[in-house]
């Protein structure tokens, strides 16, 4: 690689390179889409013929990712995580940013049936009984006459290591769905889904639907129009099971209400005023046994700032040889603010870079942008100060993790 002299971009705004509008709550980056939205980019996903994973993340998905670092690394490099339920939505509002609205399974499962008898996508379901499989069936097919479902699969009931993961995979590929809807619940499904990614790679667009199927064949009754408009149907919910839901909302509830406080505060103690990043390129030599880029940051990171951070540490991936040793370091010690957004984008460039086979490093941290993005702390100072610094590896939750992939 040719050496990078010291040089400085000034940020001229907006970037050129695709983007995705993110806000980061409980440490997951998710997607500031409308249910159209969301359905335009699931048909810009098939279209393109590659691999994609989709999630609907609600508050029990958050809270299972805070202790489980499996999913949230899944969580962090899914393709969209939209926003399943109004408490996501409210959080977004807390840390300072905007979701327009929830984008649920329940809802999106239809419109996508939608979409793909307009296209000609096919379809596969997999998971739920197979009687409630088949009435969810007849459902999208009344929903979306001339839909074309090519496989319906209910396997035995089973943990995630014992199901029988070759034939269904059989199934699926005999069927070459366009889209694979998955209902083994949370996190069951995006764990099945990422470490079989490689051989649905003939798949464009795989995503976990959780209860959908129940809800469209009727054996579960949703909420009310109002209810749900409300915000309500997790209340629903837990007047029709209240001995199965109860210890599961009261824990979802302390954990996330825990989780969004500790962000909120950090938002309030990283905003300052300010409009232009300047990022600085310089060759790290202190890397041994590769070759490293060392970036340093000045000013304010919002959505709009980070995407030339996005384009500019792009640029440099690109430019590192394949066949050695790479690292990016980002030094944050000169940002002037930080937003929950900025933070969302930060935890997608580390997903980008990695997936590149690019170690990301970022060092001299705010410890309140820690907190934003839950990113592990010193293991021997679990309790880092807000107006700490840091320097950390992006990828894992917790310090020591391994992550299976």
């Amino acid at each position: 690689m040719s050496a990078v002299s010291p040089r400085e971009y000034e940020s001229p705004g907006a970037s050129e390179m695709p983007h995705r509008n993110t806000v980061c709550i409980a440490g997951t980056p998710i997607d500031r889409l409308s249910r159209a939205e969301a359905v335009n980019k699931i048909d810009s996903f098939v279209k393109s013929r590659r691999f994609h994973q989709v999630a609907t993340a609600n508050t029990d998905f958050l809270v299972n990712a805070l202790s489980d670092p499996e999913l949230t690394h899944i969580l962090r490099h899914s393709d969209m995580v939209t926003a399943d339920g109004m408490p996501v939505v409210w959080a977004a509002r807390l840390v300072g940013s905007y979701i327009p609205e929830r984008v649920t399974g329940a809802d999106i499962v239809p419109d996508i049936a939608s979409l793909a008898a307009k296209r000609g996508y096919r379809l596969f379901m997999l998971g739920a009984q197979e009687a409630t499989l088949h009435r969810a069936a007849r459902r999208l097919e009344l929903v979306a006459p001339g839909i074309k479902i090519v496989g319906r699969l209910a396997p035995p009931m089973a943990d995630l290591d014992s199901l029988d993961t070759p034939r269904i995979l059989a199934a699926i590929r005999a069927a070459r769905p366009d889209i694979l809807l998955v209902a083994f619940g949370n996190p069951k499904q995006e764990k099945w889904i990422y470490r079989n990614r490689a051989a649905l790679g003939n798949v464009p667009v795989c995503m976990g639907v959780g209860g959908t199927f129940d809800f469209l064949a009727g054996d579960v009754r949703r909420a009310p129009l109002w209810m749900q408009h409300c915000g309500l149907e997790w209340f629903h919910r837990l007047a029709l099971n209240p001995r199965r839901l109860w210890a599961r909302y009261s824990r979802d509830f302390r954990q996330f209400s825990r989780a969004v406080r500790e962000e909120r505060l950090a938002s309030a103690r990283l905003i300052t005023p300010g409009t232009q990043l300047n990022l600085t390129l310089t060759d790290d030599d202190g890397f041994e046994g590769g070759v490293a880029i060392h970036i340093k940051a000045v000013g304010p990171l919002t959505a709009a700032t980070m995407r030339d951070l996005n384009r500019v540490a792009m640029q440099a991936a690109t430019d590192f040889p394949a066949d050695s040793a790479r690292r990016i370091t980002i030094n944050l010690a000169g940002i002037g603010s930080a937003d929950a957004e900025a933070a969302g984008s930060l935890l997608l460039l580390d997903a980008s870079l990695r997936d590149m086979g690019i170690d990301i490093v970022l060092s001299d941290t705010p410890g309140a942008l820690m907190t934003l993005m839950r990113l592990p702390v010193d293991i021997n100072s679990p309790s880092l100060p807000h107006n700490a610094v840091q320097s950390t590896r992006l990828g894992s939750n917790r310090a020591g993790d391994p992550i299976r992939g």
